[in-house]
């Protein structure tokens, strides 16, 4: 593993990316703005490695470009909370909204400075037969709104067995609620890839996610005759375009399944496959749910990746996560944090090839 530098951000601070390499040539470059994955490179069914993270290659465009989470950290509270509040022990707290949503503000990833937006402290770290980086931030007392000093890591693993494993961890001073996540859009094409929607798709769920307008959790829905039943493989678009209300007011194959048989255990929770390239990879996570986002608005003309431009529907998230508006839903798992309670959440991406 080695580091070097990655340029500057806007204020001048320098930025460093780590370089992880394994035993069988697998790749995976990070940066410390926003423990942002740059790249990661795995090998196709005839051996060939290439780049099958979307996203952009400098950090101008990772600073200022016109989609902010690329690669990204998500936190303190990854997905939506409706009315950008919520209430912890009779105590009803404020976070600052980043978005209007039919007339209600909504505090989306953390808010306008989220945890992507700023610089962490990195060091390697190795272990037999897998290396990585460990990243450390201390969010302060009410940054965003948020109650609490949150002490919070989060390491990436690259292993010798092509996986890549994230951890998140964090401990408080005060009550609070901690949702992390990682925004890395896929394209297991390769860097030659432009269409995401002819992935095979798989999804281990029998539910998910009945949005309202401020894209928050309104009911659970069985998957069965909707467009959002992958638990057997399908291509991603196979019924986009079928009449549907969820894909109206998502305005696309966005959606957040709940995981079958959760119970805070790392469990597989999907599955996506090129079959050009025969890359694969299946996620394995200890959260509830699985939201995706199918980069429906990305525009080549102003998404510019490190391949040139970004085209609409260039990648997928496989984004492991707790609910929106959980800390306002009591039906959902609880990511209520306390003093003297660890944050521990682990999402592993098993790469393969056939």
């Amino acid at each position: 593993m080695i580091s070097e530098p990655f340029g500057n951000l806007s204020d001048g601070s320098p930025v460093t990316v780590f370089h992880l390499r394994n035993s069988k040539g697998a790749s995976m470059d990070v940066i410390d703005y926003g423990c942002r994955v740059v790249s990661i490179r795995m090998p196709d069914r005839n051996g060939c490695f290439d780049d099958v993270v979307v996203g952009p290659g400098d950090i101008e465009s990772f600073e200022n470009g016109p989609e902010r989470f690329f690669g990204s950290v998500i936190g303190r509270y990854g997905n939506r909370i409706n009315h950008s509040a919520f209430v912890i022990d009779g105590t009803r707290f404020e976070v600052v909204a980043n978005e209007s949503l039919d007339g209600e503000p909504v505090c989306c990833h953390g808010g306008p400075l989220g945890f992507d937006r700023m610089k962490w402290e990195g060091r390697p770290v190795s272990e037999p037969g897998r290396c990585g980086v460990r990243f450390h931030r201390i969010s302060p007392d009410g940054e965003q709104g948020f109650p609490g000093a949150l002490d919070a890591y989060v390491t990436y693993w690259l292993t010798n067995d092509n996986v890549i494993r994230m951890e998140y961890e964090a401990s408080t001073d005060k009550p609070t609620v901690v949702n992390l996540s990682n925004h890395t859009y896929f394209n297991l094409h390769g860097s030659a890839g432009s269409y995401v929607m002819e992935h095979l798709f798989t999804v281990e769920a029998d539910t998910t996610v009945l949005n309202n307008r401020q894209m928050c959790p309104d009911k659970l829905i069985p998957v069965e005759d909707t467009p959002f039943d992958f638990r057997e493989p399908h291509t991603v678009d196979y019924r986009l375009d079928m009449p549907n209300e969820q894909l109206r007011i998502m305005k696309g194959m966005s959606a957040c399944w709940k995981i079958r048989g959760y119970d805070g255990n790392l469990r597989r929770a999907a599955d996506l496959y090129d079959q050009r390239s025969g890359r694969g990879v299946e996620t394995w996570t200890t959260e509830p749910a699985l939201l995706t986002f199918t980069g429906r608005t990305f525009d080549p003309s102003v998404h510019i990746g490190k391949y040139g431009p970004i085209q609409k529907y260039g990648g997928m998230l496989l984004e492991t996560i707790h609910f929106a508006d959980s800390p306002n839903q009591d039906r959902f798992p609880s990511t209520v944090l306390r003093p003297g309670e660890r944050y521990y959440s682990t999402t592993e991406y098993k790469f393969y090839a056939k």
